[in-house]
Parts: structure tokens; C-alpha cells; sequence
């Protein structure tokens, strides 16, 4: 199913450069182009990426690369470089987010999580998107077998490693279910068979402290998660919003056209608008989510956008 496409003005929050993607309803998103192909452009917000069909874009104007400040060294790469180094894999040709499912068991129960998905590979990030808390990527259906995707996961988890004794200490598990531990982190290979591993095969590496300083209370998941059955409803109270949003448009752009008709002979033919708030996650992208494992109950999802900085509470992005 298309997606709806975005109207309202987007900005790269502290992005040193940002490009504008002029859209063919009106709108423009600012934002930083991860990836251009297969018929999407794959754009980096703050907090959040964006997936565009490219029949919905009028022009991009690209922004000067400049670089970016120098920043402290950190042992788990930001989440900007994670999704631009997951963005460049061969692979990553359908790299969208997806909701990501709250976990209900485990080390990384009501842990707040990003999620992006293309084809049967997954890449997560836990925790504070500046300061990570745990990086996971993992693979699923027929790719379970492939001795091949195992390594690209290893290559790709390598790669935002900092400290090569960390790298060596993930490589030490030769790819086999089982833990290690270096100075604060933990190395894990799960397999596919674990009761918290939602059918896929995954690697990862955590702070268990920072983790649970991630952790969200029963009462911030009530402001920070959405059920299933919420997610329609804003879903379509967003449409609403659209809707409402287009007549009125539609309605300024009669009154312009019949002024300028005033002293423009020719005609003037009026816009079309239709915008969708690209924070929220439709009904159609949970398809794509984790499946709660068999404690059962009502799925619910990480609302996009929201984040924890260190030694702090919850925050959003702005959404417009």
C-alpha cells in the first residue's frame, strides 16, 4: 500500500547540514538522504527515518556537506552513524523503521527501542539514541540458515564498535549461542530457538546498567506506548486531520484563483493537498513488528520519536 506522504516542514535538529526534499502535494521535509534506490529515498530525522516513494517527490535540493563537530568517543556508535552504516549494506535496498513491539521478558523488558527492518534482517537500537545503550541486529526466516548472513551481522555490529578489544571479544563466540563480557558490556549470540529471540537469530552488545537506566515504569510505558487498537484510532484521527487540512486548502485556493482570474484571463487550476505526520506509524507497518512472545497479551509499540537522555525523564521530538 502507498504511503501517505509528509506536509508539514520537518527540521534536522542539530544536523550540521540538512537536504530539502520538496514534495509534488506542497509539502518539504528537511532531513539528511541515507539512501536513494528501488523506488524510496530513506531519510534521517531526528530521532526517526522517513521512507519516501520517490513518485511523490517534485525535486531534492542538496544541502553542502560540511562536518559534523568532533564528538566524545563513545565504546556503541550513535544512532546516526548506526543507521547510516546499516543504510549502506547491500541488503538494506527496503530499509524502513517499523514499530518497534515492547519486549515483555528478558534483559530488555520495557526497554524503549528503534527499529529498522529490510527483508529478513532487523537492526536495533536500545536505549538513549546518543549514548546506546545495547545494539542488536539480527536475521530471520530463510536467511536463519545462511552461514553468510551470520557474518554480515558480524561485520555490520564490528563496524560500530570503537575499542577493537571490544570487537575481538564479540568475534571470541565464533558465532555461537553464548555470552561474553568485557568491562561493563556484554556480547551475546542468540539463536533463533530462545524463547525471547521472536523466532530471529541475533547478535548484540549492552550495557546491562545502562539498560536499566532505560527501563521504562509501568506508568511511562501509559505515555511512551500505544496498543494496537490506539495506533488505528490516531491513524484516523490523523486522516481526519488531513482531510479537514486539504478542504481548507482547496477552499484558499478557489478564493486565489478567482481573484487572480481578476486580472489573469487564463486559467488557474487550484492545488491538491494531503499531508501525514511521518512520526506516527500506520496500522499497515505493524505487520512488519515482533509478535509478543508466549506470555501473550495485547501487542504494544515504542512510540517514534520519544527518548531518554542520560540522568533524565522521556522526551519527544517535536512531531510538526
Amino acid at each position: 500500500m502507498k504511503r501517505l506522504t509528509v506536509l508539514a516542514i520537518l527540521c534536522m535538529a542539530g544536523a550540521a547540514s540538512a537536504d530539502t526534499i520538496r514534495l509534488k502535494n506542497g509539502g518539504t521535509l528537511e532531513g539528511v538522504i541515507l539512501k536513494e534506490g528501488d523506488g524510496a529515498v530513506v531519510v534521517r530525522l531526528k530521532y526517526a527515518t522517513v521512507t519516501l516513494d520517490t513518485t511523490d517527490i517534485e525535486a531534492i535540493d542538496r544541502a553542502k556537506v560540511e562536518p559534523a563537530p568532533a564528538a566524545a568517543p563513545v565504546r556503541l556508535a550513535r544512532w546516526d552513524k548506526c543507521i547510516e552504516v546499516v543504510a549502506k549494506r547491500d541488503w538494506a535496498g527496503d530499509l524502513r523503521q517499523i514499530p518497534a513491539t515492547v519486549i515483555d521478558k528478558g534483559i530488555l523488558l520495557n526497554v524503549p527501542y528503534m527499529s529498522h527492518q529490510s527483508g529478513n534482517y532487523e537492526f536495533n537500537l536500545y536505549g538513549d539514541p546518543d549514548e546506546p545503550a545495547g545494539l542488536e541486529i539480527g536475521i530471520t526466516k530463510d536467511l536463519l540458515k545462511s552461514d553468510a548472513a551470520k557474518k554480515e551481522c558480524l561485520a555490520v555490529i564490528g563496524a560500530l564498535l570503537s575499542d577493537p578489544k571490544d570487537v575481538e571479544a564479540l568475534g571470541s563466540l565464533n558465532l555461537k549461542p553464548g555470552k561474553a563480557a568485557r568491562e561493563g558490556l556484554t556480547f551475546e549470540i542468540t539463536p533463533e530457538t530462545a524463547e525471547d529471540a521472536y523466532g530471529g537469530w541475533w547478535i548484540s552488545v549492552y550495557s546491562t546498567k545502562l539498560l536499566d537506566e532505560a527501563r521504562a515504569t509501568e506508568e511511562e510505558l501509559k505515555r511512551i506506548a500505544i496498543t494496537e487498537e490506539e495506533l488505528e484510532k490516531e491513524e484516523e484521527a490523523e486522516r481526519e486531520r488531513a482531510k479537514k487540512e486539504l478542504a481548507e486548502r482547496k477552499a484558499d485556493d478557489k478564493k486565489k484563483a478567482e481573484e487572480k482570474k481578476k486580472t489573469d484571463p487564463k486559467r488557474v487550476e487550484s492545488a491538491g493537498y494531503i499531508g501525514f505526520n511521518p512520526y506516527l506509524f500506520q496500522k499497515q507497518d505493524t505487520k512488519k513488528a515482533r509478535k509478543v512472545t508466549s506470555r501473550g497479551g495485547a501487542r504494544r509499540f515504542w512510540i517514534r520519536g520519544y527518548h531518554r537522555p542520560r540522568g533524565a525523564g522521556y522526551t519527544r521530538v517535536i512531531r510538526r
